[in-house]
């Protein structure tokens, strides 16, 4: 799939002024995963003396499947 460049859209005249932040809704993302505290912990952070369930950046760890889809 060819991706089309539109230098006149507003969003790119934006981009040239000023940097742009994107927030988008990765936590509902998430959130339909109904992931427990062992999803949170994996293999790695078993031992782990605090909670870990909802720090979403364990994820790219203990389960990047979720995160790349």
């Amino acid at each position: 799939m060819k991706k089309r460049f539109y230098p006149d859209h507003p969003l790119h005249q934006l981009l040239q002024e000023r940097i742009l932040v994107l927030d988008g809704a990765m936590g509902t993302m998430i959130q339909r995963y109904k992931l427990s505290e062992e999803d949170f912990r994996g293999d790695r952070f078993t031992d782990h003396p605090r909670d870990l369930k909802g720090n979403n950046d364990l994820l790219s760890l203990t389960r990047p499947e979720v995160i790349r889809e």
